[in-house]
């Protein structure tokens, strides 16, 4: 997939800020993805298995981010956020 198309796929959810050519390029360097001739970005080995460590550690680690705080407080917690990034004049996600 070429970048512009990744943009287009994540439309719905990526943020004016992110930067998908810095993620990228990170992501190639790391060693995760790869570019072919036609500047096509592909997931490496080594990418598909730090995204399935990712997809089987991932609700462990939030739920040892989460561990004794109900969801209510949680919810609250991020909205009272939110509000004093739009009051500092930044723009909450």
């Amino acid at each position: 997939m070429t970048l512009p198309e990744l943009q287009r796929a994540m439309a719905s959810y990526i943020r004016p800020e992110d930067d998908l050519a810095v993620e990228a390029e990170a992501l190639v360097r790391r060693g995760w993805l790869r570019r072919d001739a036609d500047d096509r970005l592909w997931i490496t080995e080594e990418g598909e298995q730090a995204r399935l460590d990712l997809k089987r550690n991932a609700p462990a680690m939030r739920a040892a981010l989460h561990e004794g705080i109900p969801d209510t407080d949680f919810v609250t917690t991020v909205k009272v956020l939110r509000q004093l990034v739009r009051n500092a004049g930044g723009t909450a996600a």
